[in-house]
């Protein structure tokens, strides 16, 4: 056959519908899936932030109570180391108060917490000069200023008489060397203003000592509820309040009480919270009777400082039997999820009956036990104070 003179057909060039559609409809699949993956590492970096933010909290204000908690009771009779009046809070409850922060928002639920214990680095000598506190060194300064209700412990030499003022409206400046603002306060006192060794002079002269006086619990501030420390009793004064946490969902305090040992001559002393369906000597925790949620100012006989060790008086609900405080923090995510991811559940501590399903917010709870072992004194102490250089503590630490 004889070749052909016709011109070869030019091959076809470019892409044929169906490959173009098959190029596109790979390079979505592998955008969306590339797209995927960054939404989900994105995601899961917000989540975790969210939880790291809550932890990071919960660590710092369990270690702020931690520190100041253990100190509960130090130079201080322990019949007044915890406070359990209710003046000052809302609806006088001292557990279980709900925290209403509106909208969408849950309620937190919160316990009060109050202490007082004495500054072991302030010291100072001084006298009372009718209602005035006149310091010994005529060139000394108070060097800290009293807030209003801070507390300032006059005792006599010996330590059986003492006094204990409370710093008025205006305060003490840290400069002063004499101050008329300081007012009795007789329920925490021993003996009256007018006792003879409080005016002495010299080396009779009494021992001025400050002590400090803290209460926790949540407070909602512009809809968020923080954790707060108060300084003093008498109000909720946020101007000196110390925010100590965010977005703080639950606080609750459980007393844990002073317990007999098997065999010992108390043994068989009936529980301080024998109101509840299982008794363990620890008031307020889970499970606890409306009655049994917190110590008895009032219980009798009263616990004193000479009171021994194996006294029945040891082993009633009196808060001067509280031997440890059992702290159970819950903390949330500032917002929700966006998604309509359930996120965590929330769950009951202690006896708060706060317990509801996920609703998007992230969660986590901190439990803590801390020892007050101050609670054991049985006798006041001045420790030594001079002028001495080689002294421990020169004229206030």
């Amino acid at each position: 056959m004889p070749p052909s003179n016709r011109p070869l057909a030019a091959a076809p060039r470019g892409f044929t519908l169906v490959e173009l559609m098959v190029g596109a409809v790979m390079t979505t699949i592998i955008l969306a899936a590339v797209a995927t993956a960054l939404m989900g590492v994105q995601g899961a970096f917000q989540r975790e932030s969210r939880v790291k933010v809550a932890v990071e909290g919960l660590r710092t204000a369990t270690g702020f109570i931690e520190q100041r908690l253990r100190m509960a009771g130090y130079g201080v009779d322990p019949r007044f180391a915890f406070d359990f009046g209710g003046t000052a809070i809302p609806d006088g409850a001292k557990s279980n108060y709900a925290v209403v922060l509106g909208g969408s928002q849950p309620d937190s639920i919160t316990d009060d917490l109050a202490f007082r214990y004495r500054d072991a680095a302030w010291m100072r000598r001084g006298y009372l000069a009718g209602s005035t506190v006149v310091l010994e060194e005529p060139g000394s300064t108070f060097g800290v200023s009293f807030n209003k209700g801070q507390l300032l412990l006059v005792s006599c030499v010996g330590s059986r008489e003492y006094v204990v003022m409370k710093a008025g409206a205006a305060g003490v400046p840290a400069e002063a060397n004499t101050s008329a603002s300081f007012v009795l306060d007789p329920a925490l006192s021993s003996a009256p203003i007018n006792t003879p060794c409080l005016s002495r002079r010299g080396n009779s002269a009494p021992y001025l000592m400050m002590i400090h006086v803290m209460r926790i619990r949540i407070v909602a501030l512009d809809g968020r509820p923080f954790l707060m420390a108060f300084q003093g009793l008498d109000e909720l004064d946020l101007s000196s309040a110390v925010p100590l946490a965010a977005d703080v969902e639950s606080f609750q305090v459980a007393y844990v009480m002073n317990r007999p040992v098997p065999g010992s001559p108390n043994a068989k002393a009936q529980a301080v919270d024998f109101n509840s369906p299982v008794s363990n000597w620890v008031l307020g925790d889970t499970g606890s009777a409306l009655a049994d949620r917190t110590p008895d100012p009032k219980a009798l006989p009263v616990p004193l400082l000479k009171t021994p060790y194996e006294d029945p008086a040891r082993y009633n609900r009196h808060p001067a039997n509280i031997r440890a405080v059992r702290l159970s923090i819950g903390i949330r995510s500032t917002t929700p999820e966006s998604n309509g991811r359930r996120a965590f559940e929330r769950v009951e501590l202690e006896d708060s009956g706060e317990a509801v399903p996920a609703d998007g917010y992230y969660r986590t709870n901190m439990t803590t036990t801390v020892r007050v072992p101050n609670m054991l004194s049985r006798s006041t102490f001045n420790p030594p104070v001079g002028d001495e250089t080689t002294g421990l503590n020169v004229w206030g630490g």
